[in-house]
């Protein structure tokens, strides 16, 4: 039992310790490769998605401005905006460079993810 408990205990301190972060980019880039860039092959569709109204006419069918706010607020929780004000509050300008860097291999991630 101490050997699973050991086992276990390394598996937990590798992905909850120091590796998660680097783990968690490398994994970002592999997908933004895989993926073909699509976070930036896709950036001014995306807005041409979002101004097109309902096409369909039908009042039962959402507009891809409604899907994509629904989707942000099942993602983006008080944890995430709480985080953004003392990284920037600790950081300053550095926090938000970062924050953008990993932002862009964040949205390869998630779309892999979902």
């Amino acid at each position: 039992m101490e050997l699973l408990e050991s086992f276990f205990g390394v598996i937990g301190y590798l992905t909850w310790g120091w590796a998660l972060v680097p783990f968690l980019v490398v994994l970002g880039v592999f997908f933004t490769i895989v993926s073909g860039c699509v976070q930036f092959k896709y950036f001014i569709r995306m807005f041409r998605v979002l101004s097109n109204s309902n096409q369909s006419g039908d009042p039962k069918t959402i507009t891809a401005r409604e899907a994509l706010l629904l989707s942000v607020g099942g993602r983006v929780g008080g944890g995430n905006i709480a985080g953004v004000a003392v990284a920037i509050t600790l950081g300053g300008p550095g926090a938000v460079f970062w924050m953008w860097a990993i932002t862009i291999v964040g949205m390869a991630t998630s779309l892999i993810e979902c």
